[in-house]
């Protein structure tokens, strides 16, 4: 009875095939979460830094960005940008679905990516901030010695966790043309009438995955605290 309706051994044979599809969410997830973050970091410091005009509008844009589903920001960016672009005469039609895929998912991990660094750089001690500018130092360089390293290193589990929750959003991508295993795995479905097996697959594949991201995350959690101790600034 489990052959007639669970084949394992399609499962198997399918395995490799839909793995070979991995790439792609790979790339969205890498590109996502490096572009993501470190423009999450921009935004929190301009947030805190209360900078006239893009404080509110960047606010708005976090709000939109976290209050939304990630298939509408999908649907809004595909469908939607180049329709308003085209009434000013600019035509997306060569624009591959990948291209707005990674426009949407890096701008998604940049306004969760800004609220968690938000709060991590205003936990960082506030004498740190001082005395690091009694040795001289820039804002600039206060931020990048000092301030965002602490940050980085509080924020990390969320950040990972946040990475977590853009790799499940993968599964969605398919919608806007892309193939990537979800699709990969529909296809093959379409053909084999295997569904069952297929997102078996699929399901192993994503949870390895997001096992492989969480062990990441631990190792970094348990590497030495970032940022330099302000004494050891003063020598240098």
């Amino acid at each position: 009875m489990m052959g007639t309706y669970f084949d394992i051994a399609y499962m198997i044979k399918s395995f490799p095939t839909l793995l070979g599809m991995v790439h792609i969410t790979l790339l969205v997830t890498i590109f996502s979460a490096i572009v993501g973050i470190l423009l999450g970091a921009v935004i929190a410091i301009l947030r805190i830094q209360k900078v006239p005009v893009l404080a509110p509008l960047l606010r708005v844009f976090i709000s939109f960005m976290r209050g939304t589903p990630f298939l509408v920001q999908l649907f809004l960016a595909y469908f939607g940008v180049p329709e308003i672009l085209s009434y000013i005469g600019i035509s997306m039609k060569g624009v591959p679905p990948l291209a707005f895929v990674l426009a949407v998912f890096t701008l998604h991990m940049a306004a969760y990516g800004a609220e968690i660094m938000r709060s991590s750089i205003l936990a960082v001690p506030v004498g740190e901030k001082e005395a690091a500018m009694s040795l001289g130092m820039t804002s600039v360089q206060m931020y990048r010695r000092v301030v965002l390293p602490q940050a980085f290193h509080m924020a990390l589990p969320a950040l990972v966790n946040t990475v977590i929750g853009v790799v499940k959003g993968t599964s969605l991508i398919f919608n806007v043309g892309v193939v990537d295993i979800m699709r990969k795995a529909e296809l093959m479905a379409g053909n084999s009438q295997r569904s069952l097996e297929l997102y078996v697959d699929v399901a192993i594949i994503y949870g390895i995955l997001i096992f492989l991201i969480a062990r990441l995350g631990r190792f970094l959690e348990k590497r030495k605290k970032g940022g330099r101790d302000i004494a050891e600034l003063s020598e240098a």
